[in-house]
């Protein structure tokens, strides 16, 4: 006789070692992990759903290659990040200093306050990138570089994967937003 197929949790997709636990979700029965059991089975009836609560979570904003004619035989634009240059302190401090103004004069001309002027000029702090643009503009300098990054390919899905309770909430989510 040979080994007995593996279990996998209906909610998170992990190996169930043992017996693992039924327990009811929204009035269906399900067979959980020890993880999952421990999450989900203390919960009052009704007060647990898969689906999401209206609130959402903050993102952040990434760079994408451009999909403007991808699908006409056209090459992709590759993936570019911007970055603040190493050297950022050193090429502020001495556009201060050839500018022979005072940091109040240049806070007001620039539109940074007079803190955040200092901070960057010294090394404290980083600029943002709308400040680096600021700065790039009033001093004539560099601050702003591009690197290229890589474009990640998509995972693909195993012909033999059996989607879990969870992964069926999340599609249902994804396809709900578009």
């Amino acid at each position: 006789m040979g080994k007995a197929k593996p279990r996998y949790c209906e909610i998170c997709g992990a190996p169930i070692r043992g017996e693992g636990h039924k327990i009811r979700i929204e009035g269906a029965e399900v067979l959980v992990c020890d993880r999952c059991y421990e999450r989900y089975a203390r919960k009052k009836p009704g007060t647990f759903s898969t689906m999401p609560t209206g609130r959402r979570p903050l993102r952040r904003v990434q760079s994408r290659p451009s999909r403007a004619g991808a699908g006409r035989g056209r090459r992709e634009r590759p993936l570019y990040t911007e970055e603040i240059v190493e050297d950022y302190a050193e090429r502020v401090y001495r556009a201060i200093q050839r500018s022979g103004k005072t940091y109040k004069e240049l806070s007001h001309e620039i539109g940074l306050s007079v803190n955040d002027l200092r901070a960057i000029a010294h090394g404290h702090r980083e600029p943002t990138i709308k400040e680096a643009r600021k700065l790039e503009r009033y001093f004539g300098i560099t601050l702003i570089e591009q690197a290229e990054g890589t474009v990640e390919e998509r995972p693909s899905i195993p012909r033999d994967y059996e989607p879990t309770l969870g992964d069926m909430a999340n599609i249902r989510i994804k396809k709900r937003k578009k």
